[in-house]
């Protein structure tokens, strides 16, 4: 955008950059095309809301509030001068000579005198384009003549065959035009239906572009998610990440602090526990196997009777050894039979044979042996062993024999006094283990007693820090009480926003509810383009129904509707002319001497694309009037038209002066050759696109240039404009200038299709 002056250029980029980051004024409305190719506008209602709307009247999401940007951030990101270039603070502190001054404003008077003089020449150009096309209007006037009195003869021509056909027809005739007529009113207003169908079918498909579409299954689950993403989703990820970021960085710092100064735990719960007094640690834990022992004792006293909320060892240690005792027992039943049955045979087998193959019978009595000694002895020791095994958990636990452990649970039922002593043992050891979990954790009293010695060392070494203690301790304190309930409290936040588009993974959030978003998006498209279908269907089955009943065919609906509404004209035509009162005989005589007129006055050159036409002839003497108006404006104008060669290479020249004044101050301390580091200048405005382009997450933000590189001079400034019109594939790019080398850099290259070149309309032009 060219001719805008420093206020103009500041108020547009507070125009541009406040609309889209705080909405827009009562009088300005903002349009702009989304990554999913759907125009969004952006206004303000009545009661002051800001509304983002799809051009179907949906709601749209709000782009700033999506990437979590305000005002300040957005122009931090978008708004680049020359400050943001390196160019204002390189020039601060170098004083100008008047000669420069001097320079450097002459430059500007004939820079401006260059852009009044381009566009009169602009101005003129478009005078000499207007005379040129008049005069070719003329000459269709002068050479068309006859094909235009050939078009007019046709349309007459039509209009007296309409008559003859009336005439021939009848009433019969005038009967059938008139429920043709009828029939063409219905297929008018089914076509219309059927048009308005399609336009909306069209519509669709443009919206729904390239994308796949979706199986049922999938269209029915994405259906179900969110189209919009949350408008704050990159501000909870930005605050996730630093939360994390700052939770593993103050456990990292503890780390480090307790690697560099502390000997490395065998346990996580030696850290714990030496952060406690010690004694009380190891006497509690002391304390808890002394209650779980008297726990014990008072249980096997009652027959191993359980006490609630308590786990008792022992007693269930007996009732398995028993019950291992008993299934060793019915083994060696079931044993026994099959063994019995198995000798019994082979013995039975043995005798049978040994008068007649001798050399059986001993095998059968050794096969009788062996199952003997598979069904007897092998049993028979492990009940042996399962026994001994009971006894020696009996004799630990004080009880002669399985028997009495059961007698004094009866003898506990019969007096329930006895089981006083047994509840207060359980109150004591749940009492104890309660203190004992706050203190340690899950970590088992007898486990932690097997880290006493380690503990106690790690303890002394944690007291003996001094100052490093207080400074682990406040580590610690800070990642315990701040750090991870802030990172978790973000998580939870990131997560509840991505809950509704089952996301569970906060690394991937962004890019996975995005993707959900536009898969949803893509399902709410789907279902406008199947509906906008099946209507097209249903509007196209009803116009191809009346067409059938009318009788017109054709190879595709579209050809069938014209040949209809053609015949519907015919009939009206027909119809109209009923109401002349002429003989059919006079209707007959003219008919044939149209005809024959017709046939004499077609030129082969023609062809068959003339069409009847009643249009009056154009007006030559008007048009000629018009061209010597333009004529003589065009000469008058060309006589106020600079020299703008001359203007060219005076600019040329001043811009030479202005070089040397600067190379002579000394300011030339790059390869620009104008007081300007190119090279510098280049990479601070790739930096500042690729943070536009990257900066608010997945999506790119358009760039507003403000003049920024009025002081590059000469070829370097068409390098970086050329490098800027390459990365505008990427950004776009609104360029807002007074500069005339900016200006012809723009026309050179705004025939390629993607740059669009604004320059205001200059007085001459206008007039």
């Amino acid at each position: 955008m060219s001719g805008l002056e420093a206020p103009e250029r500041r108020g547009l980029v507070d125009s541009l950059l406040g609309t889209v980051a705080d909405g827009p004024n009562g009088q300005t409305v903002l349009t702009y095309v989304d990554a999913q190719g759907r125009r969004v506008t952006v206004s303000r209602t009545n009661d002051g809301a800001v509304l983002h709307t799809y051009d179907d009247g949906s709601l749209a999401p709000d782009f700033a509030g999506m990437l979590g940007l305000d005002g300040r951030r957005l122009r931090e990101l978008s708004h680049i001068d020359e400050t943001g270039v390196g160019l204002f603070a390189a020039d601060l502190g170098t004083p100008e000579s008047p000669e420069l001054a001097e320079a450097r404003a002459a430059l500007a008077a004939i820079s401006h005198e260059l852009d009044a003089a381009m566009a009169a020449r602009q101005a003129v150009e478009a005078l000499r384009e207007e005379m040129a096309g008049i005069d070719e209007r003329v000459r269709e006037a002068e050479e068309g003549g006859a094909k235009r009195r050939y078009a007019r003869l046709l349309a007459q021509l039509e209009r007296v065959r309409a008559e003859a056909a009336a005439a021939r027809t009848g009433d019969v005739g005038a009967a059938s035009d008139k429920r043709f007529m009828q029939h063409g009113r219905d297929a008018s207003r089914l076509i219309k239906q059927w048009m308005q169908a399609s336009k909306k079918l069209e519509e669709a498909q443009r919206r729904f572009g390239s994308r796949e579409r979706l199986d049922e299954a999938t269209l029915a689950q994405a259906e179900a998610t969110p189209a919009r993403v949350p408008a704050k989703l990159d501000a909870l990820m930005r605050a996730y990440t630093d939360a994390e970021a700052r939770r593993q960085e103050l456990a990292d710092h503890l780390a480090s602090l307790a690697t560099s100064r502390l000997p490395e735990p065998s346990h996580a719960a030696v850290v714990r526990l030496a952060s406690a007094d010690q004694d009380a640690v190891w006497d509690k834990a002391r304390h808890v196997l002394e209650t779980a022992a008297r726990l014990d004792e008072e249980s096997l006293a009652l027959g191993g009777l359980d006490a609630v909320g308590v786990n008792l060892d022992v007693a269930t240690e007996i009732e398995m050894a028993h019950a291992a005792v008993e299934e060793a027992e019915r083994h060696l039943a079931a044993r026994r039979k099959q063994g019995l049955l198995a000798t019994g045979g082979a013995g039975l087998v043995g005798v049978a044979t040994l008068p007649i193959v001798p050399l059986v019978a001993p095998i059968a009595l050794i096969g009788a042996a062996g199952a003997a000694l598979w069904s007897f002895v092998g049993p028979r020791k492990q009940v042996e062993e399962a026994e001994a095994d009971e006894q020696a958990v009996l004799q630990k636990a004080g009880v002669p024999t399985y028997l009495s452990f059961h007698m004094r649970r009866i003898d506990a039922t019969i007096d329930p006094s006895a089981r006083e002593r047994l509840h207060l043992s359980a109150m004591e050891h749940r009492m104890s283990l309660s203190e004992w979990q706050e203190l340690a954790g899950d970590l088992a009293p007898a486990d932690a007693l097997a880290l006493e010695q380690e503990v106690r060392h790690y303890a002394a070494a944690v007291a003996s820090l001094g100052g490093a203690a207080d400074e682990i301790d406040a580590v610690r304190r800070e990642l315990g009480e701040v750090a991870e309930p802030a990172a978790d409290k973000a998580r939870a936040t990131l997560m509840r926003a991505c809950a509704p588009f089952g996301v569970d993974d906060p690394t991937l959030a962004a890019g996975m509810v995005r993707q959900q978003a536009e898969f949803a998006a893509t399902a709410h498209l789907q279902r406008q383009l199947e509906s906008a279908e099946a209507e097209e269907a249903a509007a196209r089955d009803n116009v191809e129904a009346i067409l059938d009943q009318t009788g017109v065919e054709g190879h595709d609906v579209a050809t069938r509707v014209a040949a209809l509404e053609e015949a519907v004209a015919g009939a009206r035509r027909r119809d109209q002319a009923r109401t002349n009162s002429r003989p059919r005989e006079e209707i007959e005589a003219e008919l044939s001497r149209l005809e024959a007129l017709a046939r004499r006055e077609h030129r082969p050159e023609w062809g068959t694309t003339v069409e009847p036409d009643d249009s009056d002839e154009p007006d030559v003497t008007d048009l000629q009037r018009r061209r010597s108006v333009a004529a003589q404006a065009y000469e008058t104008a060309l006589t106020l038209v600079p020299d703008v060669e001359h203007l060219v290479d005076r600019k040329a020249a001043v811009e030479r002066r202005v070089h040397v004044l600067e190379s002579s101050l000394g300011v030339e301390f790059g390869s620009g050759g104008s007081g300007v580091d190119i090279e510098d200048v280049r990479r601070q405005l790739v930096a500042r696109l690729t943070g536009a382009r990257t900066g608010a997450g997945d999506e790119p933000l358009p760039v507003v240039l403000d003049e920024p590189l009025v002081r590059v001079r000469g070829e370097n400034k068409w390098d970086l404009l050329d490098l800027l019109d390459r990365i505008a594939d990427k950004t776009q790019v609104v360029y807002l200038t007074d500069d005339h080398d900016v200006v012809l850099w723009a026309r050179r290259r705004a025939g390629g299709g993607s740059l669009m070149l604004l320059e205001p309309v200059s007085e001459l032009e206008s007039a």
